[in-house]
């Protein structure tokens, strides 16, 4: 016994001590690699797959089409007001000085007992005896000082006006007057005129004009060689009565003054704007989402200026009042500008556009006598303001202002939005529902396309249609044709709810079949990708309202809101009830062989198991992929997977089994396992499209096409 055990003891040493060797096991073991049911809901986009009453299928497809907005439709221009202004627009203030030559001091130039008569008798009456007499009255330097006003000024022009008012009963002759800057030494004369004859109780004047005179602040009037006539007879005396000489200096626009400048304004316009001869839309009003108003100004002046823009058409929701800019830009310094800009924005204004109809509202016949279209008004007035500090000011000094209404994005708006034609593309878009198609032909017996439009635009249209085509996989393109006159597509308007209020939406819609146009052809071509261009014509046919009917706020001929736009999309229902020839399906399945297997798989046979519950033959084949989905290897066989059976009305009534064997080499099982995906490609057949036997089949809910790949492998396993 003890013998034995020995033996046995000996034995497992000997084993344990003898290299290990791989040996290869055939383990006629089937294992499950892939495992699939394919509906027409895995074969299509199963959210677009309906089933009807009877269980039959059909396509139930919406795409967008295209879409325009508002901004699309009204185009706010942008518009400009520019204007400027010099001293030659600017003027100093008049001013008047007045002296007086009483009839006592003429009494008292006149010699003799007549003179001394007079004065002794003030507010009485004298007879003049000694008949009528002529005396010399001194004459008289006036000081006239306008240093208050101004140092000196170079007049480009300016008007001195000189009146004598004779208030005495007596008759003045000869008056020489004279206007001269004051002696510093020596005076330019810059009036001189002699009045020869000014009757008792009454007045002369003259007017002068002054043109490149050099005014200095200290001025002299002279007046000289009076001429006195007292009249024989009787005499009311008042000895307070006087030769009045009165200096107007007025109007003056100087080339260059350094001066005390009044309160006055350098610009007061008031203008109409225009938006422009290239704006294709009639405005009366709207209501603005957003837009700005910028505002830029440049002086050259010396002296600050206050500025005040005001938009009379646009007025403030809550306050009512009008747009109003009012700013300061300061003075400038010697030979140089000063400037100022800033943008405001206007958002949430109202914008009347119908110029000077803003001032008369209403819409009886006389409030619109004043009313235009795609016009505003704008009132500018820049001024500079009393200081009491004199200031220099050259005519060479300049205002330049600009404002811009920009960038304009209505959110209500009204009026009339002619036949302005806006286009939609070229443009093209992604078609996903037959992305699992990679070729093949089929026969659908019917097709239903739908293209809807959801109208928010207060405006009819008519959509004109230039193109649309489909272009599959393979860049093959079908033009949609239609039948004569269905090319285009009336849009009704969509309705008036009040001022600033949301529209209510119309929708239109167009159907095309197989009947007026070439739909099923179109579909039968599997597109992936729609190309389309056409264009929208608003009022399309319609007559151009009246003025006062494009103004009528209460039932404006058209009308937008922002919020409310045109959008097109197509719907398509397409039963599935086909004929197919060479149809390519494609699907792709995660695949992990040495998940399912284990590592020690050598080499063995891969079986396809297909389960056909499809009136459909198929032809198959397998592609392996790697992880960057790169084809690595393929199996693929020219065996025929035969459809399911079939009853006298073409329904299925059982499936049909196919099993296709692949031999599988070690090397080729070493490719196989590097793979990390499966793509299937299935390609269906019923009849040849040209075949006038030819049958359509209905594709029911309960149709599947069930896959499992199995492998029967030889093993690798250690001794």
């Amino acid at each position: 016994m003890k013998s034995l055990i020995y033996l046995l003891i000996c034995s497992l040493l000997a084993i344990s001590c003898v290299k290990d060797k791989k040996t290869t096991w055939d383990t006629e073991m089937l294992a499950p690699i892939v495992k699939s049911e394919l509906t027409v809901s895995n074969l299509l986009k199963s959210d677009y797959i309906t089933t009807n009453p009877d269980s039959t299928l059909q396509i139930v497809y919406s795409s967008d089409l295209f879409s325009m907005n508002t901004d699309s439709f009204v185009e706010l221009p942008d518009s400009t007001f520019e204007v400027g202004a010099s001293l030659k627009s600017l003027e100093l203030p008049s001013d008047t000085f007045e002296y007086r030559i009483t009839m006592g001091e003429i009494a008292r130039s006149i010699d003799g007992f007549l003179g001394a008569f007079i004065l002794a008798n003030h507010e009485g009456t004298i007879t003049n005896l000694f008949g009528e007499t002529e005396t010399q009255v001194d004459g008289r330097t006036i000081d006239i000082s306008m240093s208050d006003l101004f140092d000196e000024l170079i007049l480009d022009s300016g008007i001195a006006e000189i009146i004598l008012i004779n208030e005495t009963p007596f008759e003045i002759k000869n008056v020489d007057f004279e206007l001269r800057n004051k002696p510093q030494p020596g005076g330019t004369v810059l009036i001189n005129h002699v009045f020869t004859s000014i009757a008792a109780e009454s007045q002369s004047s003259e007017s002068f004009i002054l043109e490149n005179d050099t005014v200095k602040s200290e001025l002299e009037g002279l007046l000289d060689q009076i001429t006195v006539t007292v009249p024989d007879g009787e005499i009311e005396v008042d000895t307070n009565e006087a030769i009045v000489a009165k200096v107007i200096v007025r109007d003056l626009k100087p080339i260059q003054a350094t001066a005390i400048w009044p309160n006055q304004n350098v610009i007061d316009e008031t203008r109409v704007i225009p938006f422009g001869s290239s704006v294709d839309v009639d405005f009366k009003d709207a209501s603005i989402r957003e837009g700005e108003i910028y505002f830029e100004i440049y002086s050259s002046l010396e002296d600050s200026i206050y500025l005040t823009y005001e938009v009379s058409s646009v007025i403030h929701p809550t306050t009512g009042l009008p747009f109003t800019i009012d700013t300061v830009v300061p003075p400038a310094s010697s030979g140089s500008f000063s400037s100022m800009s800033n943008t405001y924005p206007v958002n949430g204004y109202h914008f009347d556009f119908n110029g000077n109809g803003y001032l008369t509202p209403g819409d009886d016949p006389s409030a619109l006598s004043d009313d235009t279209i795609n016009t505003y008004v704008t009132h500018l007035t820049a001024k500079i303001q009393y200081t009491g500090l004199k200031k220099t000011l050259s005519i060479d000094d300049t205002v330049f202002v600009q404002a811009q209404v920009k960038n304009l994005k209505p959110h209500f708006a009204r009026g009339y939005l002619n036949n302005k034609i806006v286009n939609a593309g070229p443009s093209s878009l992604n078609f996903d529902l037959f992305n699992k198609v990679k070729s093949g032909q089929i026969d659908l017996e019917d097709v239903n396309f739908e293209i809807e439009v959801d109208n928010g635009i207060g405006a009819s249209a008519e959509a004109r249609f230039s193109k649309i085509s489909g272009v599959n996989k393979n860049n093959n393109k079908v033009d949609l044709t239609f039948a004569p006159g269905n090319e285009v597509m009336q849009i009704n308007s969509a309705s008036y709810n009040g001022e600033n209020n949301r529209t209510t939406h119309n929708t239109s819609s167009k159907t095309l079949t197989t009947s007026n146009s070439n739909i099923d052809v179109f579909v039968e071509n599997f597109p992936n990708t729609l190309e389309y261009e056409l264009e929208v014509e608003l009022n399309h046919g319609e007559t151009k309202p009246s003025l006062s009917e494009i103004l009528d706020p209460d039932s404006p001929p058209n009308f937008i809101h922002y919020e409310d736009d045109i959008k097109a999309s197509f719907n398509m229902e397409v039963p599935l009830s086909l004929i197919a020839d060479t149809l390519v399906l494609i699907d792709t399945l995660d695949f992990n062989l040495i998940n399912e297997t284990g590592d020690d798989v050598e080499s063995g046979k891969f079986k396809l198991l297909v389960d056909n519950g499809f009136p459909l033959d198929a032809t198959t084949s397998i592609y392996f992929l790697d992880d960057t989905e790169v084809i690595i290897d393929s199996l693929w066989s020219n065996e025929t997977i035969s459809r399911a059976e079939v009853n006298g009305t073409s329904q299925v009534t059982s499936k049909t089994r196919t099993v296709i064997n692949f031999e599988i080499t070690k090397e080729k099982m070493d490719i196989i396992k590097m793979a990390t995906k499966v793509y299937i490609v299935a390609g269906f057949h019923t009849f040849d499209l040209a075949n006038p036997q030819k049958t359509y089949y209905k594709i029911y809910s309960n149709y599947s096409f069930d896959v499992k790949l199995v492998g029967d492998f030889k093993y690798q396993f250690s001794n």
